[in-house]
């Protein structure tokens, strides 16, 4: 009979075979805390207080060599000069940008809710998808079907006011960016019950659709403005009056 092979016992402090074939076990890597991103403007035109700088080091560049001891290049001269025009000109372009996002911002909700921005939260749910782009839609559509069915002495008087709501839709897709959006239908227009009782017009908004006049019949923008909406912007203008009756129970409530 052969000899027996024994079992060799492990020292004490050292590894078995079992673990030392496993290998170590797989530790997690470490996190890797990336640094935060730096917001890039959309527009190439650096910011106003960036601009300023700049062109504050350049006056004081221009004004040192004005002395008759410190003498610039002609060539650096000329070279300083047309960054002092051009940072001018950028200064003038990101103070319009800065000024024309904080307008857009401020009154969004009063140009596509029709609501002041204090009674924005009371009236949220009403005036969500009622927009004042979407009423004049729906009354031009409104008054396209009145003019195919009237009469010759009918005809002239809808065909004014055809060409005044197409007016107020060029209004609002075309309102200057830098003023202060004036509504449509502001809430005095709104709740007003009778013609004697109706309000006066804004001077200023008057002011923007006569400007608005010019345009269309000079042909800078579009003298049938709803022919160049997207589908989306004429989605629910069907029915009469549901606005209407709506705005009069939320003024009531």
């Amino acid at each position: 009979m052969g000899p027996t092979r024994t079992p060799k016992t492990s020292r004490q402090g050292e590894p078995s075979s079992s673990s030392a074939i496993a290998g170590p076990s797989k530790s997690r890597p470490p996190r890797r805390h990336h640094a935060p991103r730096e917001h890039h403007a959309t527009s190439s035109v650096p910011g106003v207080q960036k601009i300023k700088s700049a062109l504050r080091q350049t006056r004081r560049l221009l004004a040192k060599f004005q002395l008759p001891q410190d003498k610039l290049a002609a060539d650096v001269r000329v070279a300083t000069e047309r960054r002092l025009k051009t940072l001018e000109a950028d200064l003038a372009q990101a103070e319009a940008s800065k000024k024309e996002r904080d307008i857009a911002v401020r009154y969004h909700k009063v140009k596509f809710f029709g609501v002041s921005n204090s009674l924005f939260p009371i009236y949220h749910s009403v005036f969500t998808k009622i927009t004042e782009r979407q009423k004049v839609v729906r009354k031009l559509n409104q008054t396209k079907k009145r003019l195919q069915s009237a009469d010759t002495s009918s005809k002239q008087q809808i065909e004014a006011a055809l060409a005044e709501l197409r007016v107020d839709l060029n209004y609002i897709l075309h309102y200057p960016k830098t003023k202060k959006y004036i509504s449509l239908f502001p809430p005095e227009i709104r709740e007003a019950t009778s013609e004697t009782s109706m309000p006066k017009v804004n001077p200023n908004s008057e002011d923007v659709r006569s400007w608005i006049r010019g345009q269309m019949q000079s042909g800078a923008i579009s003298s049938e403005p709803e022919l160049h909406l997207d589908s989306r912007a004429q989605d629910k203008t069907k029915g009469t009056g549901w606005e209407d009756r709506t705005l009069k129970k939320a003024a009531a409530a």
